[in-house]
């Protein structure tokens, strides 16, 4: 490669290169500097204060809350989405009638296309104590009406389960995309071989598609951090900060109370969380991915 062929190649990439300079490079720093100070948006001077923030960050009980539920509502989410979305894909592509095959992906990855704030609006609805449609049939069936998002011991099992169902498709889909992509002569010379369906799901599929699956689990680990919407739009973070999340909570600080040293922190907290995850990811998980 010439000079001149390396300066047009620098060229093609500079537009790439200052937009992620603008939009990620640069916001990454800045919120680790405001992590360091004080005041609030409306703040025309912000002192510096060290780890001040992060000190009384750690010294609160709400934030520990907030950790928790956090936490808890990814693992829970990425645990029960891996685990259908990979089922539900070795069914579908298990199955010989293309067509039947055509409609049950197009009605399981309808919710994903759906406005967010669509969904909440209806399952608002459909869980509310009193007029939703499933303690509706509950009632009907002589049952006592299930709590859903009105109780603090439900409330994030809940939200869990509605991006289940809306998520489902996505992840069914990729998942779908690889296992069509294992070649066929690898699951004839099992059948010679008269081996188990069992065995041959973890001893043939599992490491072939393991490519997809974690990057699918990455994917899908990250933006269960990122949940938002669904809190803001359902919940609250109630009742009782049971579904209070990290995003959420510096939403709250930021915006509506209008301390940004805590919301920065809460944001650098949350930046390392999901890095230290990815690396352990890369770590643990990485190791035994088979890269055909």
């Amino acid at each position: 490669m010439n000079r001149k062929e390396a300066i047009k190649g620098y060229l093609l990439i500079l537009p790439a290169i200052v937009l992620l300079c603008i939009f990620t490079i640069y916001p990454i720093f800045y919120l680790l500097d405001s992590s360091l100070k004080d005041g609030s948006l409306l703040s025309k001077k912000r002192n510096f204060v060290a780890l001040q923030n992060f000190t009384t960050l750690f010294k609160s009980v709400d934030f520990h809350t907030t950790l928790k539920n956090t936490i808890i509502y990814s693992i829970g989410l990425v645990a029960i989405l891996m685990v259908l979305a990979t089922l539900f894909a070795v069914w579908v592509n298990s199955k010989a009638q293309k067509h039947l095959n055509s409609l049950t992906l197009a009605a399981v990855f309808t919710p994903h296309i759906i406005s967010l704030v669509s969904v909440s609006t209806v399952f608002l609805w459909i869980m509310d104590p009193q007029i939703g449609a499933i303690n509706y049939v509950l009632r009907s069936i002589g049952l006592k009406p299930f709590p859903f998002l009105a109780s603090s011991k439900t409330a994030l099992a809940s939200l869990v389960g509605m991006m289940v169902w809306k998520s489902l498709g996505y992840y069914s889909l990729l998942i779908l995309a690889a296992l069509q992509g294992v070649p066929k002569d690898i699951y004839e010379a099992a059948e010679i071989d008269d081996t188990p369906k069992i065995r041959t799901f973890f001893r043939i599929t599992l490491p072939m598609i393991s490519p997809t699956l974690f990057f699918t689990t990455i994917v899908a680990t990250i933006s269960s951090f990122q949940v938002f919407d669904t809190v803001n739009l359902m919940t609250q973070g109630g009742p009782v900060s049971s579904t209070n999340t990290l995003v959420y909570q510096i939403y709250s600080d930021a915006f509506k109370y209008l301390k940004l040293g805590p919301a920065t922190a809460e944001a650098v907290v949350l930046l390392g969380l999901v890095g230290v995850l990815t690396i352990l990811y890369f770590v643990f998980l990485g190791k035994k991915v088979h890269y055909q």
